[in-house]
């Protein structure tokens, strides 16, 4: 092997490291390695007593709302949706992968025990699993990882997109009647939207964001909690493909909690624009700088 080929060879190995993906070509099955939440070594057993936490009916129902909702979806795109319920493993974390032409949501039980983890929370994991799939742009850079919407676009996602049409089948106003949500959440939602409907459902998507974000700051044990008063000012310069900080996913949520655009507004694959809200025509409902670069 020449010098030059030999650096080449090692230049791959170093993209293949940074992308966080397997790729059995077996299987053609492509993982995100990563996960929902950053790698870590917290397992919750079935029957550990937690305060918090859901049920493995709630779970179970949770998982049975995606399905019905996407399902269909999905088949139209020519592909199939496998959602496995792993509610007796331990792991704290849920994942996404493709394998073929099947997109596959990996939701660990330890997650959904922990003692920040909410119904409203748990369907917000459930809804980044599934918006690394059909997020749309920004894709994970890289020819390995292209099929997946990056970490902050799957949690714009989420609440801009997958939880409106899973909140959507709720009585919304009978589970916020008696709940202190957050000023600033609501107060946001209050401005940005008429329609009540649109409204209750940007203030439950709060107490999802919140809950996840209690999670986050739980598993890196950080002393500050997030809080939707408190936006991260950080701008990155370059497109952060990885899981942004804790409190930056908040931020991230809360954009999309606070965007106008419809959830039957399609996304784009190469064009971020699409189906979103983006500046400088929005203020509100943005993508966070904290992760995102528009590029020039």
């Amino acid at each position: 092997m020449t010098k030059s080929t030999l650096s080449r060879a090692f230049a791959v190995v170093a993209l293949i490291a940074t992308l966080g993906f397997t790729h059995n070509t077996a299987t053609d099955t492509k993982t995100l390695c990563s996960g929902f939440v950053p790698e870590n070594d917290m397992k919750i057993p079935v029957g550990l007593f937690t305060a918090g936490g859901i049920t493995e009916k709630q779970f179970n129902d949770v998982l049975d709302r995606i399905e019905k909702i996407f399902k269909a979806d999905v088949e139209r795109m020519g592909d199939n949706l496998k959602i496995n319920r792993l509610w007796s493993d331990p792991t704290v974390n849920a994942s996404a992968q493709r394998s073929g032409k099947t997109q596959v949501l990996n939701m660990y039980g330890g997650l959904a025990r922990h003692q920040a983890t909410t119904i409203e929370g748990f369907a917000l994991v459930a809804c980044h699993e599934y918006g690394h799939h059909n997020g749309g742009a920004p894709k994970i850079s890289g020819w390995m990882g292209s099929w997946a919407t990056n970490e902050g676009g799957a949690d714009y996602y989420a609440t801009l997109k997958c939880l409106r049409r899973f909140f959507a089948e709720d009585d919304n106003a009978a589970i916020l009647k008696d709940l202190d949500l957050d000023p600033v959440a609501v107060a946001g939602c209050e401005a940005q939207f008429t329609d009540e409907q649109d409204r209750l459902i940007c203030m439950r998507s709060s107490l999802a964001g919140q809950s996840v974000a209690n999670l986050f700051q739980s598993l890196r044990k950080e002393s500050t909690a997030p809080n939707f008063g408190t936006p991260d000012k950080r701008q990155v310069s370059r497109m952060n493909d990885q899981h942004p900080e804790t409190q930056c996913r908040l931020d991230t949520y809360f954009a999309g909690m606070l965007c106008v655009a419809k959830e039957n507004e399609a996304l784009s694959n190469s064009d971020y624009k699409a189906g979103s809200c983006y500046a400088p025509r929005d203020v509100a409902g943005v993508r966070p700088r904290c992760w995102f670069f528009p590029g020039k």
